[in-house]
């Protein structure tokens, strides 16, 4: 299993003998990473109990590990992308739908102040046109 950090790289650290009979069973590591790929919290226990044991033997570069962490499988930042996609295009929506509503408002109010402005013009016309008190003795 790669640890990240493992000052051994990625050579196997501990041997086994077996006192009787055993049945003896191999899992590559790649069919370990794919199972683990369902149990994302068995595969986190697993890497720190191997951090443990490498740090039990002051094997573990803890700088290299922290700088690791960081690091996802490919179906990690696949669901990572996915994800913030989705939280964008929440977002576009949100701010689409909010856009719409704005204009929406924009325009009523715009045509309440074009009607005011007609009734304005129309007053002010219609007292220009009225006869002055003079104009109305002689």
């Amino acid at each position: 299993m790669s640890v990240s950090g493992n000052k051994n790289g990625n050579r196997r650290t501990a041997n086994i003998r077996s006192v009787g009979y055993s049945d003896l069973f191999v899992l590559s590591k790649e069919d370990l990473w794919e199972a683990l790929k369902e149990y994302p919290d068995a595969r986190k226990m697993l890497i720190e109990k191997g951090r443990q044991m490498l740090r039990k033997d002051n094997l573990l570069d803890e700088e290299m590990a922290k700088a690791q962490d960081t690091v996802h499988t490919s179906e990690e930042k696949a669901e990572l992308v996915e994800s913030t996609l989705e939280k964008a295009k929440t977002g576009v929506a949100r701010l689409m739908a909010e856009t719409r509503s704005v204009a929406h408002k924009l325009r009523n109010r715009l045509g309440q102040l074009e009607k005011l402005a007609v009734k304005r013009d129309a007053a002010v016309a219609e007292t220009l046109s009225l006869p002055d008190d003079d104009d109305a003795a002689k």
